[in-house]
């Protein structure tokens, strides 16, 4: 992929409960590993994890099924934008003579929100609603980081509200034996067989807090997926239902963290005070970093909160569901552009996101784009974004013949023109998730098209808009000199970027010789210096035939004018596994993907 080209503010109050976000109070034990030896350093269990299936991401498809808290009802019409997460600790936690808790708070703000019919998500909505699906207006999520040794609250107070008001918490559990164990009645230990009737209820679900509660900043990435691993195995095995979630310790992240959560599994990660909105958005690009809302005051204070600026619990939830505040787009701003090409473009399928703006035309799409650049906050702007639908641009016979519906993904990396006249193919040296995100950054790269591994189709930009994802960079020599698309007809230079359509294929590219996250191919030949690619499968490359050809047919594009992008610039995307005209010679060998020209 070529590129384009190339805050907060933390009160004291905040910064202290960051560092102390699930200190043990005096009563609790501080959940540090006694040896190193206490966990090998190489055994992450596998053989006992649940069999489960893995949510995608990010996605369109509303999975896993979910049943609504009895608070929401069948009239309701205003749908969330945003829900905040409540950050939770036992019912008497007392971070300093500000910051604190008390049994009497909790019920109170337990009652008010039945009272005042909101619906409180499990792990299992929230990621629905990460993944774009609809809940009320009013909708919160009750989380609970179980740091220290303190049955008595949850058992006499925490589950009797949750059962009492018709609500539903998630549980962030610190999973080693100094906090539970299979024994129930040990004091202030929790045990299992507790949790997971409490699970079956469906009062709770139980999600990971890590084992042994440490700071991930300080951690290599070995032991951050010991910890994780182990705690969301454990889990799993004595509650029976996946693990989802994960809450960092002292809402600590190290660089790495995030890629290890989604390499064991997990959905979703909350921190605390991570960004200026502190609520989780719809369809959120930042599932792996979610803020959290603070309850708590003092006596001086209260029912003022000592975390949200003098607020009340009760405006605290109101200004955190309210759709008041969020980004709105209008088209305001004239734009010219070519038109498309005739054809019958089909709308995408899927039921557009509350607030979602329908573009018809090209213009209208570059007004929204001029709009959407004034955002400078990356949460918000990948919100608005996803609240574009645009029309897809291929043909209804086409798209009933791939794999799964065409989903939309809009960037606003684009050109106002494009007259295309090729089309460009491109590995995305990656997953499927890093070229989304980096298609949905601001002043970063583009493509029109990109086709996941199994066939899945995604339109980026509309193909009479131009997308970057070829580049002279504004000077002839920076392409190569046989560039087919580099000049007009009058042989001036053009940017290619605008005489063409360009399609991503996920892949991860040269890899190593034990590679075994997907099929390999051999080149012999070591046509660009490498000998191990990934291979394109099957089904990546049936949807990539469909797509070439029904693009080729509605902008005249001839056979010919296919090819990678090496024939534009000095590079090798998208490698040799994908043999376009010719027969592969390595192993496995093809035949050719297309006839020759």
């Amino acid at each position: 992929m070529s590129p384009k080209k190339s805050l907060f503010f933390f009160p004291l109050l905040f910064f202290l409960i960051l560092l102390s976000a699930c200190a043990p109070n005096s009563e609790g034990i501080v959940l540090v590993p006694t040896t190193s030896s206490a966990i090998p350093p190489d055994w992450i269990p596998t053989s006992t994890l649940p069999t489960r299936t893995a949510l995608p991401y990010p996605s369109a498809t509303l999975s896993p099924t979910v049943t609504l808290s009895p608070s929401a009802t069948p009239t309701q019409t205003v749908l969330a934008e945003r829900i905040p997460i409540i950050e939770y600790h036992n019912p008497s936690f007392r971070l300093s003579d500000e910051v604190m808790m008390t049994p009497e708070w909790f019920e109170a703000q337990m009652q008010w929100l039945s009272e005042n019919g909101y619906t409180t998500l499990n792990a299992a909505q929230l990621v629905d609603f990460l993944n774009g699906g609809a809940y009320p207006q009013k909708s919160v999520a009750l989380s609970f980081d179980i740091g220290v040794a303190s049955h008595t609250e949850y058992s006499e107070i925490v589950i009797p509200a949750l059962r009492k008001y018709g609500l539903k918490a998630i549980f962030f559990l610190v999973a080693n034996t100094n906090l539970i164990g299979d024994e129930c009645n040990q004091g202030e230990l929790y045990c299992w067989s507790e949790l997971r009737n409490w699970s079956d209820e469906g009062l709770i679900s139980v999600e990971s807090h890590g084992i042994w509660h440490q700071d991930y900043k300080t951690l290599d990435a070995a032991t951050q997926k010991q910890d994780a691993g182990l705690s969301k195995s454990l889990i799993e095995s004595n509650i029976g239902q996946p693990v989802l979630g994960f809450a960092y310790p002292y809402d600590s992240i190290s660089p790495q963290t995030i890629a290890i959560l989604k390499s064991l599994g997990y959905q979703f990660a909350v921190g605390g005070y991570t960004r200026h909105d502190r609520s989780v958005l719809l369809g959120d690009s930042e599932r792996y970093y979610l803020p959290r809302v603070y309850p708590y005051s003092n006596p001086n204070v209260y029912p003022r909160l000592s975390t949200t600026n003098g607020k009340t619990f009760e405006q605290m939830v109101q200004d955190q569901t309210s759709l008041i505040g969020l980004p709105t787009l209008t088209a305001t701003q004239p734009a010219t552009i070519n038109p498309s090409p005739t054809h019958t473009g089909t709308p995408v399928a899927s039921t557009p996101a509350p607030n979602s703006i329908e573009i018809t035309s090209a213009a209208e799409y570059l007004s929204m784009c001029n709009l959407i650049d004034q955002t400078i906050d990356p949460v918000l702007r990948v919100y608005q974004l996803n609240h574009l639908v645009f029309q897809i641009d291929l043909s209804p016979e086409t798209q009933a013949a791939l794999p799964a519906p065409v989903k939309l993904i809009p960037s606003c990396n684009i050109r106002p023109i494009n007259q295309p006249r090729a089309i460009i193919l491109h590995g995305t040296r990656g997953p499927l998730s890093g070229a989304i995100t980096t298609f949905q950054k601001m002043d970063n790269s583009s493509a029109h098209y990109i086709i996941d591994r199994d066939g899945t189709v995604y339109q980026v930009v509309p193909e009479n808009l131009g997308s970057y994802h070829v580049s002279c960079y504004g000077l002839r020599a920076n392409c190569v000199t046989s560039c087919p698309i580099c000049d007009d007809a009058n042989g001036k230079f053009v940017e290619p970027a605008t005489q063409s359509i360009g399609i991503e294929l996920v892949n991860q590219g040269t890899v190593l010789i034990d590679y075994s996250l997907g099929p390999v191919y051999e080149d012999y030949s070591m046509s660009f210096n490498y000998r191990y690619w990934e291979d394109y499968p099957e089904a990546q490359i049936k949807s990539l035939v469909l797509l070439v050809n029904d693009i080729r047919s509605r902008w005249n594009i001839p056979l010919g004018m296919v090819m990678g992008h090496y024939r534009i610039n000095t590079n090798s995307d998208p490698g040799p596994a994908l043999n376009l005209f010719w027969d592969r010679y390595g192993n496995p060998p093809r035949p050719a993907i297309f006839p020759t020209p």
